[in-house]
């Protein structure tokens, strides 16, 4: 049987999935029963012409010449961003045509809609190229995982920001230097908000969050936040308190109410998701009955992710994708609700009851310490004092921070880290 594809969108993904496509067309009739053939791509820039001409496929810069193509079964959209691809996609399935698509930004701020429209037309929506690139990740938890309720995930999403972390704490060099080295090398762009603000992680969070409870958040109410306030002294000292600094994509479900966040978190060195380093994307689940399960591999490419909505593809020919059921009950929890241990760095002057006003406040607040260390004395200047909390609550961290802050002996901002004891 065929199955006639038709691919938007020539950059390093599609172009990498043309060439897969091509190259493992046997092996995937083999496993699969199906044959994909590529009845025509699209790309608005003439030039990409000579990626069609290199495998013989009829190229188009008209998007609608594919959607209105009776005999396209499936449209691969891979152009990125909002518009025109939120366009793309919802004549697709108007024209009851199946999609895949690798566009996170899109299906974070509109996935709601897009998902509806699927329903209501009876189409499917293959979107395991989103999150995580070459990890089979959304099939594991849609198929693998059926039976088993998902209490908590905790992901490195975003491979930028993990090979900047990680060459802060492998080489001991800033984060300006470890951010130079990440776009000299191809990781991170000329303008890399979107990754160091944790922009792209909560983008793969909104999705993961469909998938794994069934709600799609307001991306305005997801806690953000990136990492460039991270410096190496704080790595450093994580370090010597057996820790790692990880931007991490946080989803528990408690209850009625589901916490979700993205900010660099302190993770122990025993837990295996300190292990992954580089542009590498891990993402760790607390289920029941299946337990504690980690998926780990490379999280974008134009090759691993074309692995990915090559899988959409066939799943799709196969009906085996499914469209998660949406979650009416369950409210976002505040930030200020949440409950945490804390890394705190402030930087103090050197002088005598320093600490007693510090500790003062913090207990005015019902916050208990459960370690302390004066890294070095400077006596009159500036030295950094480390506290980790026992558990608290965020809305009394911040007012004890704010009003620790105005002291005299303390140059501010302090710094504050979460602590995920996984």
């Amino acid at each position: 049987m065929v199955k006639k594809i038709g691919i938007i969108g020539l950059g390093n993904v599609g172009e990498a999935t043309i060439k897969m496509l091509t190259k493992y067309s046997s092996l995937i009739y083999q496993r699969s029963g199906f044959k994909i053939q590529i009845k025509a791509v699209c790309d608005k820039k003439k030039v990409k012409n000579t990626i069609a001409k290199k495998y013989s496929i009829p190229f188009e810069v008209d998007a609608f010449k594919l959607i209105n193509d009776s005999e396209i079964d499936i449209i691969v959209e891979l152009i990125g961003g909002i518009e025109p691809a939120k366009t793309f996609i919802i004549e697709a399935l108007k024209k009851r045509k199946n999609v895949v698509t690798a566009n996170k930004a899109l299906l974070a701020q509109h996935g709601k809609q897009i998902f509806s429209l699927a329903k209501k037309v009876n189409k499917i929506v293959g979107f395991e190229a989103s999150v995580c690139g070459a990890i089979p990740l959304i099939k594991s938890i849609s198929d693998g995982l059926v039976c088993c309720e998902i209490r908590e995930m905790f992901g490195i999403l975003n491979g930028t920001t993990n090979y900047i972390l990680t060459k802060m704490s492998k080489e001991k060099i800033d984060f300006s230097l470890a951010l130079r080295q990440a776009q000299k090398k191809g990781f991170a762009e000329k303008n890399p908000s979107l990754d160091i603000d944790g922009i792209d992680t909560l983008h793969k969070l909104s999705i993961l969050s469909y998938l794994c409870f069934g709600v799609w958040p307001p991306l305005d109410k997801v806690y953000t936040e990136g990492i460039s306030k991270v410096s190496l002294l704080d790595i450093l000292y994580a370090q010597e308190l057996n820790y790692c600094i990880k931007l991490l994509a946080i989803a528990k479900k408690d209850g009625n109410f589901l916490d979700l966040r993205v900010h660099p978190t302190l993770i122990s060195m025993d837990h295996p998701l300190s292990e992954v380093s580089s542009v590498y994307n891990a993402v760790f689940l607390e289920t029941h009955p299946a337990g504690k399960l980690l998926f780990y591999g490379l999280g974008a490419g134009g090759e691993p992710t074309s692995s990915s909505i090559i899988s959409d593809i066939v799943n799709i020919a196969l009906q085996k994708q499914k469209i998660p059921q949406q979650e009416e009950d369950l409210k976002l929890k505040s930030i200020n609700k949440i409950k945490a241990r804390y890394y705190v760095r402030f930087m103090a002057y050197d002088r005598p009851g320093v600490l007693a006003q510090i500790s003062k406040i913090l207990a005015l607040f019902k916050i208990s310490i459960a370690s302390v260390t004066q890294k070095e004395r400077n006596k009159g200047r500036l030295v950094p004092i480390v506290m980790l909390t026992h558990e608290a609550y965020e809305a009394n961290i911040r007012k004890a921070i704010n009003k620790i802050d105005t002291l005299s002996v303390i140059k501010s901002p302090s710094q504050v880290l979460r602590i995920e004891n996984l």
